[in-house]
């Protein structure tokens, strides 16, 4: 059994699980570090605007990268998402996988949206989430 830490402190009014992790696309040479929230409520893993933003991924680089596009119901709102399929996630304890990573390319309203790791990342590790907000201990289990 792996076990993948998390951190778990006050972010966007609340207390949230957080996960940390390197960020690897095809077609760009960089890992780039990414701070996202642990979102249950979220199918989908989504790379934030901000974050897009601070990793210097120009709209057109993003256009040139393979992937489909297809909306998102996020905050109330759509947003339009390029969804690259061959991205690789690499966490602190070496852990790593490869699985498909959105990211907006039409913003929508809220362009403040943080980096979301969804429901999608549990089903292809098969992980368990474990979140005790109230002694801020979270962390995932993954059976090997």
């Amino acid at each position: 059994m792996q076990r993948i830490p998390l951190e778990v402190y006050e972010f966007a009014g609340s207390l949230r699980a957080m996960v940390h992790f390197l960020l690897k696309i095809e077609g760009i040479q960089n890992y780039i570090p990414i701070r996202a929230i642990v979102d249950t409520g979220s199918p989908t893993t989504l790379i934030g605007p901000l974050d897009t933003k601070r990793m210097r991924i120009s709209p057109i680089k993003l256009k040139s990268l393979e992937g489909r596009h297809k909306p998102i119901n996020i905050g109330g709102g759509e947003i339009i998402a390029k969804v690259l399929e061959k991205s690789r996630l690499k966490f602190r304890d070496g852990f790593e996988i490869e699985m498909p990573v959105d990211f907006p390319i039409k913003e929508g309203k809220n362009q403040f949206q943080p980096s979301l790791l969804g429901v999608d990342f549990l089903l292809k590790t098969k992980a368990k989430l474990f979140f005790d907000p109230s002694n801020k201990v979270a962390y995932f289990e993954i059976e090997e």
